[in-house]
């Protein structure tokens, strides 16, 4: 468990700065006079992001009836903060929901960080955080991803896993939170549908407290998929109004540490890189897709993608990926969901052609469809030019339409690129990378019991420039249907849930 520090020690902490800091515009209006530490109440956590070789974003939220207000961060080298490495103070006001966030830079690479937040009535916990690797370093990497957490549908145990892990940055990979009210649900939820509605299905979630651990313990980046607004809002049928989609981004900017650019405030795909070894290229599958001409990432995007791809020299090329990238048929080569890349064929087939021609060890790392899935990226049965590792779903049930009743075997057998799959486990998943090679593993657990322990159900290892999934170890594969009337009926159950959501 983490501790607050007392205030006679903060005093002590906040005597010395090396570092520097950046305090970014409100998304409202600005603070005109100079910010200093205000009452208030620290309810909502600590968390960190974004982190460079020298640099960190910090966030946090003061809970304030003040209208404008501030709170000083405090960095250090140590745990007990003797070693003070940077003090800012930082405004808020109402303007961004109290929120509180400071990117400080020049730190050294490779290394742990410790932080507070200090106002007039309260202090954080205390949060650690850690930079990437030296721009030139070939260090190994951990990298821990999940997406899809519905508040509703069950407990956060797979952060509970991660938070008490090794891990050098964590990925949230869309689907942070669901727009929908669950009343019924495991854990009752409300909709959101305007910026005060966002705004409070943040903070609801944020009152997990293992969603909260993960963030105190791991920097992390986040991208959106569609549920941060509505679900598949961008197809048009409905689309939300301007004015609903840009509450959602807009809370999502507010409640993560996450910089906006400036000249673009709602841009999310980027590019982070882990030394040499990694570099991590972040997508927006949402904010840009059209129906005519179909596109899913926009020209733009696209184009980015493509020259980082090219340009990078890192040993492995990640891809933060809302939508699985593989083609997923069942009988008569009919594709399981068209909201994904195989409703794109002509974009993904443009991506495909770039890095079949001649860039390797080019690796998906993927959310959205609720699945565990471990696959070769193929465009010939006998080549394969990349992989992909679909990391389930935290809590989300249900499943898409066409695979109502499919047996895991037949699936497989359509989709012989397939290593792995698995549709009922809910968790993340971890992936180990050095110079020479990367391990993946797929962590689950129960999610209707609170704390259940998470175990191990898949393995894989890829040998650098190899390009496929070349084994997979598990200690709960999939079954090959000695059980099936267990297993069917847990599908026809998510999915009928799922159908529900969508004819509200």
């Amino acid at each position: 468990m983490h501790r607050r520090l007392t205030r006679r020690e903060l005093v002590v902490a906040a005597s010395v700065a090396g570092a520097y800091a950046f305090v970014p515009k409100a998304f409202g209006r600005i603070v005109e006079r100079p910010a200093e530490p205000g009452p208030g109440r620290f309810l909502d956590g600590v968390a960190s992001g974004e982190p460079s070789h020298d640099a960190v974003t910090f966030w946090s939220r003061l809970s304030t009836e003040r209208p404008v207000s501030g709170a000083r961060l405090i960095v250090a080298a140590d745990e007990g903060l003797s070693r003070t490495v940077a003090t800012v103070v930082v405004p808020t006001s109402r303007s961004v929901d109290g929120t509180l966030k400071c990117r400080v830079n020049g730190l050294e690479p490779g290394r742990h960080y410790w932080y507070v937040w200090e106002g007039t009535e309260d202090v954080s916990p205390v949060g650690r955080t850690k930079t990437a690797p030296a721009p030139d370093s070939r260090a190994a990497v951990a990298v821990g991803f999940s997406s899809c957490q519905n508040y509703a549908d069950g407990y956060f145990n797979a952060h509970r896993d991660a938070a008490g892990t090794d891990l050098d940055l964590y990925v949230f990979l869309g689907d942070y939170t669901y727009e929908y009210d669950e009343p019924e649900g495991l854990r009752p939820d409300v909709a959101s549908t305007d910026l005060h509605t966002y705004r409070s299905k943040l903070q609801l979630y944020r009152q997990d407290p293992d969603l909260r651990e993960l963030h105190r313990l791991h920097p992390v980046v986040h991208i959106w998929d569609d549920h941060e607004v509505a679900d598949n809002y961008s197809d048009g049928d409905p689309a939300p109004s301007a004015l609903q989609r840009d509450a959602g981004y807009r809370a999502s900017f507010e409640w993560l540490p996450r910089m906006a650019m400036p000249s673009e405030r709602t841009r999310i795909y980027k590019s982070l890189k882990l030394g040499r070894t990694a570099e991590l290229a972040l997508l927006d599958q949402r904010q840009y897709r059209t129906a005519s001409p179909k596109s899913m990432l926009g020209r733009p995007q696209l184009d980015w993608l493509k020259s980082s791809l090219s340009a990078s020299d890192a040993r492995w090329k990640l891809i933060g990926n809302q939508a699985m990238f593989t083609p997923l048929r069942v009988a008569n080569a009919i594709p399981v969901n068209t909201d994904q890349w195989d409703g794109y064929v002509d974009e993904r087939a443009e991506l495909e052609a770039h890095i079949a021609g001649g860039i390797d060890d080019v690796v998906f790392l993927t959310g959205d469809i609720h699945l565990f899935v471990a696959a070769d990226t193929r465009v010939l049965p006998s080549q394969s030019f990349a992989t992909e590792y679909v990391g389930g779903s935290v809590t989300s049930t249900g499943l898409p339409d066409a695979l109502e009743g499919i047996d895991e075997p037949v699936i497989i057998a359509n989709n012989l690129n397939m290593r792995y799959f698995d549709g009922t486990a809910h968790g993340w998943a971890r992936a180990e990378i050095g110079d020479a090679g990367m391990d993946v593993e797929y962590r689950a657990s129960d999610i209707t019991t609170k704390g259940a322990p998470a175990r191990t159900l898949a393995r894989f290892h890829q040998t650098a420039g190899e390009n496929r999934v070349e084994s997979a170890g598990s200690s709960a594969a999939p079954k090959a249907r000695g059980s099936a009337a267990p297993r069917k009926r847990t599908l026809q159950k998510a999915i009928q849930r799922d159908l529900n959501r969508r004819t509200r």
